[in-house]
């Protein structure tokens, strides 16, 4: 017979320590678990588990993608199908201009695809093979968005002659005699645009020259509250375009709307509209107001709505239709119910389908950490660059989301 020896021994007791160590560690979490039920919160599982970051799987080689894509488990081949008649503007912050997004991975039926540096809006072109813009810019309250998109009007505050040589001195103000001063008064955003700084008055483009009295950082820190009204001066002339040709001037009189650039020139898209988690509003009634006002400017019936992505607890969307406990899970924030019961069947609750179906969609695991989120009505953190951003998991499947919903609503098959 073979005798144990003292190596051998001490082997053993290393072993049993091991497996004691992990059964009493996994008893502690489960108490943890079980103990704070109703208590929850984003904080203390973050303190127990860690944010996750997931990279995707990068065993298969990658496979090109083409112009179009289908889903998350198909892809289309043949990309002559979309529409150049028609196009998709998408109007919001940092959660439409993509903040967060890097290096991702897909594993579908033809091979592993490279979704790096996904927006939402570049998923949504790929998935309806529509010309689709991304009009998103960081930090924007949901009255500059309504505003660079039409909805929010400006206005001339005096009467000028303008002309394609020089520039005539005038303010904009909004409908209270406010000035309104804006980073690119074109409103283009992070999207290539020939002409920055023009508008549209009458139809007639023209170029705005902004004097050195306001600094862009200022106005990010300071907004109306350290300016006099002559400091939102600004010059405007006809711009020399071969679109312009035969307006050598103009007389302008007091009041006349002045147009963003980027508002005239896509007035006739598809909409997805998202704002409000910067703030600008006070209430629903009033953001719901601005959500109108672009749609009522364009005169667009095919649009669609996107719901805050928050967590429940951590942004505006603080109160829940839920009493009871501290659940909220897939049931509604009242901010989610309010724009519901505004838009109907064009509002995306994105938060509760991010909840469902974000992790399938991408082909990511569902960790027992990420139904205790969702419980929670939190999205996992592996489709999270920060507590409010995406990475380009997250970004390609709200992009998924908004094509199923136009699908759903007869834009785009």
């Amino acid at each position: 017979m073979y005798a144990e020896t003292g190596d051998d021994m001490n082997m053993r007791r290393v072993v049993a320590w091991i497996v004691i160590t992990f059964v009493f560690a996994g008893i502690i979490f489960t108490s943890a678990v079980v103990l704070t039920k109703g208590h929850i919160n984003l904080g203390n599982l973050n303190k127990i588990t860690g944010v996750i970051r997931q990279s995707g799987d990068k065993t298969h080689d990658c496979v090109e993608v083409p112009d179009r894509i289908i889903n998350a488990q198909e892809i289309l081949v043949n990309s002559d199908e979309s529409n150049p008649a028609r196009a998709v503007s998408c109007w919001g912050d940092s959660m439409i201009e993509g903040v967060g997004n890097g290096e991702a991975y897909i594993l579908t039926k033809a091979g592993r695809v490279d979704i790096s540096e996904y927006t939402t809006p570049y998923t949504l072109g790929k998935l309806t093979g529509l010309e689709t813009f991304n009009f998103g810019v960081s930090g924007e309250m949901s009255y500059e968005i309504a505003r660079r998109a039409g909805g929010l009007k400006m206005y001339t505050d005096r009467d000028i002659y303008i002309t394609d040589y020089a520039d005539s001195d005038v303010c904009l103000v909004d409908d209270v005699g406010n000035p309104v001063y804006m980073f690119d008064f074109s409103g283009y955003g992070i999207e290539y645009n020939e002409f920055p700084d023009t508008v549209y008055i009458n139809g007639v483009l023209c170029q705005i020259n902004k004097k050195i009295s306001i600094d862009d950082e200022d106005w990010a820190d300071n907004r109306y509250s350290e300016f006099d009204m002559e400091d939102y001066e600004i010059g405007i002339r006809i711009c020399n375009t071969e679109e312009n040709a035969g307006y050598r001037y103009m007389y302008i009189p007091e009041g006349t709307v002045v147009t963003p650039k980027a508002a005239y020139e896509h007035r006739n898209d598809i909409l997805v509209l998202e704002m409000g988690s910067n703030g600008g509003w006070e209430d629903y009634d009033e953001l719901i107001a601005q959500y109108r006002a672009i749609i009522e400017y364009t005169g667009c019936t095919e649009y669609i709505i996107v719901g805050d992505t928050d967590d429940p607890g951590t942004s505006m969307a603080e109160g829940v239709v839920q009493e009871e406990d501290d659940y909220i899970g897939t049931q509604e924030t009242t901010w989610e119910k309010a724009l519901r019961e505004a838009f109907g069947e064009h509002f995306l609750n994105t938060r509760v389908y991010l909840i469902e179906n974000g992790l399938n969609d991408c082909g990511l695991r569902v960790s027992n950490m990420d139904r205790i989120y969702a419980e929670l009505g939190f999205i996992s953190t592996k489709l999270r660059f920060d507590w409010t951003h995406f990475n380009s998991y997250g970004y390609y499947s709200k992009g998924l989301a908004l094509y199923k919903k136009g699908v759903e609503l007869g834009y785009w098959e």
